[in-house]
């Protein structure tokens, strides 16, 4: 316990704070650019829909289609941040199944 405290001391008092701040900088520009492209992608998807029939469009609305849009940029999202914020660390996972 004591070991890993005056580690996490020895890297504040060497400038590990600046590089954590610095690399925390770059991952809010980096996402802050992603989140409007994956934004826009949604919205150009939720576009195609605008050529369906009334009755179909119900029908799709009743299916869930807007809780799967909502799912998908949800995971996008969450994808984009996990990775950008793990890479700016210098940490690295492999999740489940990854060779």
């Amino acid at each position: 316990m004591f070991k890993a405290l005056f580690k996490l001391l020895e890297n504040f008092a060497k400038g590990g704070i600046n590089s954590w701040m610095i690399h925390a900088g770059i991952t809010a520009v980096v996402f802050s650019g992603l989140d409007i492209l994956i934004t826009e992608a949604l919205d150009y998807a939720i576009n195609g829909l605008d050529g369906l029939p009334a009755d179909a469009l119900q029908l799709a609305l009743l299916c869930g289609i807007s809780e799967f849009f909502s799912i998908i940029g949800s995971a996008l999202l969450t994808r984009v941040a996990l990775v950008m914020a793990t890479q700016s660390m210098g940490l690295s996972y492999k999740g489940k199944g990854a060779a």
